[in-house]
């Protein structure tokens, strides 16, 4: 998997800070989450490798604000990514029934990620 466990520190008495570094749209993002406290060593990789997906589409969400597939699964953001990060043309009915756009095809630029630790 492409996830580097950095450090861990306790939050609470259920949870620990995990400081991850994770590969997303080519970058290496440093990210925080949590995992419970009571996870460590092979356990804990295998914890965060199982969330992969969701700390990858976590990022994109970051990176890509603006996306029309905001909360799509990370399969088809990251399809939508590989297209060239176009939002699709919105088309509607004016009230004579003609066709009208109502919002041109866009493309959304890539926020550079900020790491959390």
């Amino acid at each position: 998997m492409a996830i580097t466990i950095n450090k861990t520190s306790s939050v609470d008495d259920y949870l620990n800070w995990i400081y991850i570094t994770v590969n997303a749209d080519g970058d290496d993002c440093k990210f925080t989450h949590t995992a419970p406290i009571d996870l460590s060593g092979d356990d804990l990789q295998a914890y965060v490798d199982g969330r992969e997906d969701f700390y990858k589409r976590e990022l994109l969400r970051n990176m890509y604000d603006k996306a029309d597939c905001y909360d799509a699964s990370l399969e088809d953001f990251e399809a939508w990514v590989s297209a060239g990060c176009k939002n699709a043309e919105v088309k509607g009915t004016d009230y004579e029934g003609n066709e009208i756009v109502i919002k041109a095809e866009e493309t959304i630029s890539k926020k550079s990620w900020v790491d959390t630790h």
